[in-house]
């Protein structure tokens, strides 16, 4: 008997992974609910490496996808639409600035599977993007500093978490792609921008996911239901 896939989702906090957890306990869903794993593995770069981490060691997966949220350095990709990361980087907003310098040997690039990346667009349909994206250790807020992030970087998204897990994802040598829902532009009023629109690219971000699963995994059998379970439903 050959061994199903195993599939690691990984996001910040388990709100991002909401909308994905409805799917898979649905009836379109159900099916991948054994080779499925989602996983919040917290905040910011440093917790969703560990995390990203400790869940590869006791999950031992075939492929890990990150699900989050993000924000734009300009107009596009807009509010609302999926960016697919290529490119991840990791930013010093001191090194920027020449205020400080991150040492040689430090990882600060990294990279999602080429492949992987094809999928997740092609599931995306007009939904999506492929970018390249930053990871500072705190939201950018000021203008003069958004525009030299997005300048000296070339990306055109935010997010606190992508490189910690891609670094994870990297050790382990597994393929790694990431999605995120666009919720706000970067700057000063980006809290509130996300505050209101983070379900709505949450939703977004998981439906592209979905689709992804569906695309690639369409030959996994359904779950097995338990004996209780067919019992309970044989008396309804």
């Amino acid at each position: 008997m050959s061994r199903k896939p195993s599939v690691l989702i990984v996001s910040a906090f388990a709100p991002e992974l909401a909308p994905l957890a409805r799917w898979l306990a649905g009836p379109s869903g159900r099916r991948f609910k054994t080779i499925v794993h989602a996983v919040p593995v917290g905040i910011g770069a440093i917790d969703a490496g560990v995390g990203a981490a400790a869940a590869i060691a006791q999950i031992t997966p075939d492929v890990v996808l990150f699900v989050g949220t993000g924000g734009s350095y300009g107009r596009r990709p807009a509010i609302g639409d999926v960016a697919i990361a290529a490119r991840i980087r990791l930013v010093s907003t001191a090194a920027l600035r020449a205020q400080g310098y991150l040492p040689k040997p430090m990882h600060v690039l990294d990279a999602t599977d080429a492949p992987l990346r094809r999928e997740l667009l092609l599931s995306a349909g007009g939904r999506g993007c492929v970018t390249d994206v930053a990871t500072p250790l705190s939201i950018t807020t000021a203008p003069p500093l958004v525009e030299l992030v997005a300048g000296k970087t070339r990306a055109d998204v935010e997010n606190l978490e992508v490189f910690g897990v891609a670094r994870a994802v990297s050790r382990a040598r597994l393929p790694f792609g990431a999605l995120l829902g666009i919720t706000n532009r970067v700057g000063p009023q980006a809290h509130r921008e996300w505050v209101a629109h983070q379900a709505q690219a949450t939703a977004a971000a998981c439906a592209v996911a979905a689709s992804w699963l569906e695309g690639r995994f369409a030959g996994v059998r359904p779950a097995r239901r338990t004996r209780r379970a067919q019992g309970a439903q044989s008396k309804t």
